[in-house]
């Protein structure tokens, strides 16, 4: 069914729709549709720095020995070959795209969030950017607002949030990569521990050495499944994300300076500006782990607007005006690593964001602790002083029996410092996830009795002090520069 029939439909697609609206609703006005583009799969390249740029061509006559490998250029790749460069490291960031691109959408950036992007050095340019929000609403599909409520009235704060658009994330981080430090175009096929560090082999048959592997390429990641980690679990629920475009300015009803939380029945919803004239918004809903997701962009819209087909709220008007190339559809996914645990791939080899700690969105915590690893890890590797031992590697002195002792002593550095690193990001990201599962499970309950008890409870009861409890954690800056 095309976009217009949808519309023009008295509530979405009644054989395939998920949800039944609640009887005795009044119907809305369907809104106006955003054109498509022509080419909505294909995302904008992110400028990136041209010195920071190295031919994948060039990687095999380099000595990567004393250096750090990062797989993945998102956020959590980006974060961290950053932050291992402010460490003093050499660093080589590996993406398999041929151009940076930050595919669809916009995330939500928390107190802990910008925190380390302030010890990175990338937080200014985003706040230009970016509007910061200052209230929370947590409201019913059908228009009644259960409780509005400030940041201010959170502990730990002051606290800080603004939506942010990825493209601007990733490159306010490439911003801060070294020079010849990335190479797009280099897919990695396959990571193992050496005796002295790390090895990879690229999709193009290239073998490379080093100190050791990053591996930061998302939830799927093929670092993580090369060293044996487990894939993520299903959690039956899926979620359709886009940002809005409202040239004019964001309409009234959307109530663009708020964080708002819409409630269903089985099904939620959430909305924040980005900008003057963008909207975030997302649509979350049970899915079978069978059903296959359409591929097209705009069915994906289809889809979110027949879940919120006569909610209140401007939530259809902010889903028709989004345009397919600013559309994305996931599943929703998790992995409880229960302690104890083992490394999280090879003794010189690790993980960071979604691939060492796959949570859901729930309490928008994914991206936020992507920023953390980062800032850990390279401060592990600091407090190792691995930072100097690899210099030590790559100054034209480590052959022979004495090169052999010096080699050893960082692969033994480097492996104390990872462990350190997991052990760490275990004790902080395993609770987030178990808290973001529960959560997500409680909001979107499809019981009345249960969402009566829920909404019964923060109308009346719900004290917001340690509503951002997880987001006031701070996970430090890195040492000064070693000798």
């Amino acid at each position: 069914m095309s976009v217009a029939a949808l519309l023009a439909a008295p509530c979405g697609l009644p054989p395939a729709r998920p949800f039944a609206a609640p009887p005795g609703r009044r119907r809305r006005s369907p809104p106006t549709v955003a054109p498509a583009a022509a080419a909505a799969a294909q995302q904008a390249a992110i400028p990136t720095p041209p010195a920071a740029l190295i031919d994948p061509s060039d990687l095999s006559a380099r000595d990567l020995r004393g250096t750090v490998v990062v797989t993945g250029a998102g956020p959590a790749g980006l974060a961290a070959a950053a932050a291992l460069h402010q460490a003093g490291l050499a660093v080589l960031l590996l993406e398999r795209a041929p151009v940076l691109v930050a595919g669809c959408s916009a995330l939500g950036l928390w107190t802990n969030a910008w925190r380390a992007l302030e010890a990175l050095g990338a937080a200014d340019p985003l706040r230009v950017q970016h509007p910061e929000l200052q209230d929370i609403e947590l409201v019913r599909h059908a228009g009644r607002r259960l409780r509005r409520f400030s940041l201010a009235e959170c502990d730990g704060g002051p606290h800080e949030f603004r939506g942010v658009r990825r493209s601007n994330l990733q490159a306010a981080l490439a911003a801060r990569l070294p020079e010849r430090s990335l190479a797009l175009g280099a897919p990695v096929a396959a990571a193992q521990a050496t005796a002295s560090g790390a090895a990879l082999r690229l999709e193009s048959g290239q073998r490379l050495e080093c100190l050791a592997v990053v591996g930061a390429d998302g939830a799927r990641s093929a670092v993580a499944a090369a060293a044996g980690r487990a894939a993520p679990n299903y959690c039956g629920q899926s979620a359709i994300r886009g940002v809005a475009r409202f040239p004019q300015g964001i309409p009234a009803e959307l109530q663009a300076r708020c964080i708002r939380q819409v409630w269903g029945p089985g099904a939620r919803a959430g909305t924040y500006a980005i900008s003057d004239t963008e909207l975030y918004w997302f649509v979350c809903f049970f899915a079978p782990a069978d059903l296959a997701a359409p591929p097209e962009p705009e069915r994906w819209r289809e889809e979110a607007l027949s879940v919120v087909c006569g909610w209140a709220w401007g939530l259809p008007e902010a889903v028709a005006a989004t345009p397919a190339e600013d559309l994305s559809r996931s599943r929703l996914v998790d992995r409880w690593d229960l302690p104890p645990l083992s490394s999280a791939g090879g003794p010189s080899i690790t993980l960071a964001g979604d691939a060492l700690h796959p949570m859901t969105p729930n309490l928008g915590q994914g991206g936020c602790t992507a920023l953390e690893d980062a800032l850990v890890l390279a401060r592990s590797l600091q407090e190792q002083r691995v930072p100097t031992l690899a210099a030590q590697l790559g100054d034209g002195s480590s052959s022979g029996g004495d090169g052999e002792q010096r080699r050893q002593r960082a692969a033994e550095a480097v492996q104390a410092a990872l462990r350190r690193y997991e052990q760490q990001r275990a004790k902080r990201c395993l609770p987030l996830t178990v808290r973001s599962n529960l959560m997500g499970a409680a909001l979107q309950a499809p019981l009345p009795p249960v969402s009566f008890a829920r909404d019964l409870f923060v109308q009346n009861a719900f004290n917001p002090a340690h509503f951002l409890d997880h987001a006031a954690f701070d996970c430090g800056r890195l040492l000064p520069a070693q000798p």
